[in-house]
């Protein structure tokens, strides 16, 4: 499953011609399944199974061990997913890669002869390999799946569907792959994950159907088998012993709860040191309000929505307290400033003192000080360069002070 991370475009494409276009050659030899055939079964039949697939152009490996001439007694990984393009191709539902009494009985229709291929109307006028087809070919093929990139105004609303359900098998991926893991912990702990598992499994099956759906056209089947495949993965991670969707929502809008709650603390110690916190609060008080909406979203079980909505949160917070910052930049900048007028006016004063012939021993002190009032400047530049505002103004004013000392 987690090779659906990486889905292409090109695969894609792939996927829908074999669905929309798929070729049913006939097998060498006629098999006789008396049993259903699944991941981890061993049996002659296995191996006619594998060279069926083989001649009917959904091979199980392109070299190796299960290719063409190399087939083996072995149903594991890649015959399972030879099996879901022949089923896929042949309109078998569920297309889950489990060759039971639907997938026996299409075989015996279509090697008999009595059925054809649901597909094999197509399979002399388009080839599977996309690779082969011109830019206007693989164009007039999306259009006909309903994926074309020519959209006008009018398919707006299919193409904003078809990014929705294109998401949500992503999440529902991502989550059977949180799932899974789950599961693997889970049983090293020693633990019955039994009936993770078969909620695993379900939502395998619903993911490979919201695919089969989507390339039909059938958005809303699609969709609805989507929404089931994400639910039931969410189900087997939660009877792993994960963490429960609403567990994840109540953690995240208290984060965002403390986030506010330092905010504020920040927000009012900015303001007992004379900066301007009225956007900050402005901002904050936005964020509460959000947060508000975090909460409701739990309350209505929909726990995905407050998860989303808590960390749009946590965004709004920084954005307050980067108001704050600038607030205090400026402060820090008008405070540095202040501190160099101070010392070029002591500046002045002193090389006024000394051409004047002024008290020696006063100008000497007056110099001291103009010292201490340069590296208080020097310190203030070195905070504001770290960001640290607050003491930038502290070393400002101070060296302001001790100019005007001089």
């Amino acid at each position: 499953m987690r090779t659906f991370r990486k889905i292409s475009i090109a695969t894609l494409l792939t996927l829908a011609l074999t669905i929309t276009f798929g070729t049913q050659a006939n097998a060498e030899a006629k098999c006789s399944f008396d049993r259903d055939l699944e991941m981890g079964i061993d049996g002659e039949d296995v191996r006619c199974l594998q060279k069926y697939l083989n001649s009917a152009g959904f091979t199980v490996a392109n070299s190796g061990v299960g290719s063409p001439g190399n087939e083996t007694n072995l149903f594991r990984t890649l015959t399972m997913e030879a099996v879901i393009d022949w089923q896929l191709a042949n309109n078998v539902s569920p297309a889950s890669g489990y060759f039971g009494p639907v997938s026996r009985g299409a075989y015996e229709a279509l090697v008999s002869g009595d059925t054809p291929s649901v597909n094999n109307a197509n399979s002399n006028a388009v080839s599977n390999n996309p690779n082969t087809k011109s830019p206007a070919e693989i164009e007039a093929i999306l259009q006909k799946l309903g994926l074309s990139k020519k959209t006008s105004n009018n398919d707006d609303d299919k193409k904003e569907k078809d990014e929705n359900i294109e998401e949500l098998i992503l999440k529902a991926i991502d989550e059977i792959d949180d799932a899974e893991d789950e599961i693997e912990d889970a049983e090293d702990d020693g633990e019955d994950v039994s009936d993770a598992k078969d909620e695993i499994e379900d939502a395998k099956e619903d993911l490979f159907d919201a695919i089969r759906f989507y390339f039909k056209g059938d958005l809303e089947q699609a969709l609805d088998y989507a929404d089931e495949a994400y639910d039931n993965a969410g189900d087997a991670f939660e009877k792993a012993g994960g963490e429960t969707r609403e567990d994840v929502a109540e953690r995240f809008i208290d984060d965002a709860q403390d986030q506010i709650d330092n905010a504020w603390n920040e927000i009012e110690e900015a303001e007992d040191d004379g900066i301007d916190v009225d956007e900050a609060e402005e901002l904050l008080e936005e964020a509460e309000d959000r947060l508000g909406e975090a909460e409701d979203a739990v309350d209505d079980e929909e726990y995905d929505k407050a998860i989303d909505i808590a960390e749009e949160v946590e965004d709004m917070i920084d954005d307050a307290l980067d108001a704050l910052d600038n607030d205090a930049k400026e402060d820090a900048e008008d405070a540095i400033e202040d501190a160099e007028d101070a010392i070029e006016d002591a500046e002045d004063a002193i090389d006024e003192a000394k051409n004047d012939d002024g008290d020696e021993d006063d100008i000497e002190d007056a110099e001291d000080l103009l010292n201490d009032a340069e590296d208080s400047l020097e310190d203030a530049e070195d905070a504001y360069d770290d960001e640290d505002y607050d003491e930038a103004i502290d070393y400002a004013e101070e060296a302001e002070d001790t100019a005007k000392d001089a």
